[in-house]
Parts: structure tokens; sequence; C-alpha cells
């Protein structure tokens, strides 16, 4: 491994050398993936590493990451670490409650399917208000590899889950843009209206979706 990387990953597991040496050992990061794009769910991954098994090369914020490296992660990750969780929610019921809503359920619901209770929850950004103690970080994908882990899971399951919805939906090009506002996939809205996975109460999803580009 060279010195960068090395250097780079020890940034990246500071926050849970600090916890380890405040007598924490069960800390989970939690972390989502689709909170914007404009069809298909948002998908949460909550993840306790194993202390021995933090300093993953390689590992970083998924959006910074090739769609091949992050399931080469994804597979070390699943297969090295104490427990995982996975919870989505569907585009019908965000347009019901709001996205801020189901931010925060799709985090909780991550935390409380977790198999073992963490005694401390990072998550990126979001105050989830849970039984534990959570400790919000912003931009935490960049700052922890805890939450930078949990990125990776949700990202790498979310994009599987469109790619199967665009064998479905072959209108909307969900195989190349995971179901983001694309300028392709906005004059695909254009041509063929809103599908079944789209966010109704989303702007540009209903309408002229051209004007976003003016």
């Amino acid at each position: 491994m060279k010195i960068k990387e090395s250097n780079r990953l020890i940034n990246l597991c500071e926050y849970e050398d600090s916890l380890y040496l405040q007598g924490y050992e069960l800390i989970a990061g939690v972390d989502e993936a689709g909170r914007g794009a404009l069809a298909g769910p948002i998908v949460a991954a909550a993840v306790i590493l194993r202390r021995d098994k933090i300093f993953i090369e390689g590992i970083n914020d998924s959006k910074k990451l090739t769609s091949k490296k992050r399931k080469e992660l994804f597979n070390i990750i699943i297969n090295n670490c104490i427990c995982y969780s996975i919870s989505k929610i569907c585009s019908k019921k965000i347009d019901e409650i709001s996205l801020g809503k189901a931010n925060i359920s799709v985090f909780k619901k991550a935390i409380d399917n977790l198999r073992i209770t963490p005694q401390i929850v990072l998550t990126d950004a979001l105050p989830v208000s849970n039984r534990m103690q959570v400790f919000p970080i912003i931009n935490g994908d960049e700052l922890s590899v805890s939450i930078a882990a949990a990125s990776i899971i949700a990202k790498v399951t979310r994009d599987e889950i469109m790619e199967k919805f665009g064998l479905i939906y072959r209108d909307y090009g969900f195989m190349e843009n995971k179901g983001y506002g694309t300028k392709n996939h906005f004059a695909c809205l254009g041509n063929h209206g809103p599908c079944p996975i789209h966010r109704l109460s989303f702007n540009g999803v209903v309408g002229k979706q051209e004007s976003i580009f003016k």
C-alpha cells in the first residue's frame, strides 16, 4: 500500500479510532443512496465494521468510486463486518410523507434492522432520533470509514434495484441514469411521461421537463 493511500485511510478512520479509545466497540455507520433521484427507492444501509478490519484499502465515499470498485468493496465489507442491514422506501411512500421524513424513516429502519445493537451510530449529516447515541457528521461519507462503508452498500444495492427496473421500464434509461435527473432522463419523461416508480412530487417529473435546462 502506498504511503498516500495509507495516510488517507488513517484520516478516514479517525472518528472510529477516537471512539474505540473512549471504550466504544460496536460503532455503526449509516448512509443512503437515491435521495436526489427522480425515480426508484431511497436505500439506506447500516454497518458495524470489525475493529481489526476497518483499514480497507480503496474504501471511500461511494460517489468517488467506479461501479466496478464499489462492487469489489461491497463484497469485502459484507464478508468482513460484524453485521449490516439494508432498508428501502419506495417512491410512492416518498411522495406521501415527503423526502425529509422518508430519509429519516429509512435511516431508522436500517439501524433497527441490525442483528447486533450498536453502542453509537455515525450518520452522514442526518440527526436521527433513536434509542442509542447518534452522532451526525457533515460529509460523513468522506470522513468516516463506517459511513463510507454504508454508502457503498447502499449505492451498490440501489444500483442493482434500478438496473432491474430498467428491464421493466425500458423507456427511461434506468440502466444508465439509475433514476437520477440526467438530461436524457428528462427527455424520456417529456416523451413518455412518468412511470410507476417515478416520484411525482419532485420538480420536473410531471409537466415541462425541458424547462429545467433553460
